[in-house]
């Protein structure tokens, strides 16, 4: 930006805004979290070993909460190996605020700071509001992708029960090979075991599985339509929007796009799983 001085030379004007990143922090054996706080509040809590490498902090970008420890930037803030005293020169603002009296200085006390912290304070409290509507999508998604890999592996086991008895009773193993549907299934059975139990690190199984059955349902119906198959459309559609639906519950911490593809991937597994077995 350019202004023009009473001496008819340009001076150069130069505005700069400082942008304070502040973050919301959890511990790991805890669904509360608290915040948001700014990188001077997170060493201080560091420092009476309130914060450390295993604590989870919600990241924006990745819409999931990650250990501190996990990303190199903010730990070397939080945790530098060698922390050196630094005299930071006072600015013209500063020391006209040292000489400025008590009175003319507008103070604040220790309870408003803590709730401006907490998310308790009328600037603050829609982080709050906003961090308890994650947390909530958090713990809906689980149950919900759990109960849609139930449907979809019941939908690849049951229609090959009489495989699974001859196996059995045979002990022939190799059996498997020539149904990789119920392979898939058993697969998806053991995603919704971790599911229910609430175990995130399995989301990028989940992920690369559902983006494999999107390929499988997509070609395989789409080749079978093409045959004349009507009913070949219905299943593509069916089985697109499960896959989708579970695809995006894994990324998501919006309650409003969890509720909404959370139903759409139990709406998609279950109509397939219907229309495949008894139609």
């Amino acid at each position: 930006m350019r202004g023009k001085g009473e001496d008819g030379v340009l001076i150069a004007m130069a505005e700069e805004e400082e942008v304070v990143e502040e973050y919301y922090i959890r511990q790991p054996d805890s669904e509360d979290a608290r915040g948001p706080f700014n990188m001077e509040k997170l060493i201080s809590l560091m420092e009476i070993d309130q914060v450390d490498r295993e604590t989870l902090y919600y990241n924006d970008d990745e819409e999931e909460w990650l250990a501190i420890g996990d990303n190199r930037d903010l730990a070397g803030q939080i945790f530098p190996e060698k922390r050196k005293l630094i005299l930071k020169p006072k600015s013209d603002e500063d020391m006209n605020l040292l000489n400025a009296n008590e009175d003319e200085i507008e103070s604040i006390s220790v309870e408003e700071m803590l709730a401006a912290a907490e998310g308790d304070t009328e600037e603050t409290k829609h982080l709050k509001e906003s961090a308890k509507w994650q947390e909530k999508a958090a713990a809906l998604s689980m149950p919900v992708l759990g109960f849609i890999m139930l449907i979809s592996a019941f939908n690849n086991v049951f229609p090959n029960f009489s495989v699974i008895m001859e196996i059995i009773n045979e002990e022939n193993y190799m059996l498997l090979l020539e149904k990789p549907l119920l392979i898939v299934g058993f697969f998806d059975l053991f995603l919704a075991v971790f599911l229910f139990l609430a175990v995130s690190d399995i989301f990028p199984m989940v992920r690369f599985r559902v983006m494999l059955g999107l390929g499988y349902y997509g070609y395989f119906h789409w080749g079978q339509w093409q045959t004349g198959d009507e009913a070949s459309m219905m299943l593509m559609a069916a089985g697109i929007a499960g896959s989708l639906g579970v695809f995006v519950c894994t990324l998501t911490l919006r309650i409003t796009l969890m509720i909404f593809f959370g139903l759409v991937g139990l709406g998609g597994m279950g109509f397939y799983g219907y229309y495949a077995l008894f139609n």
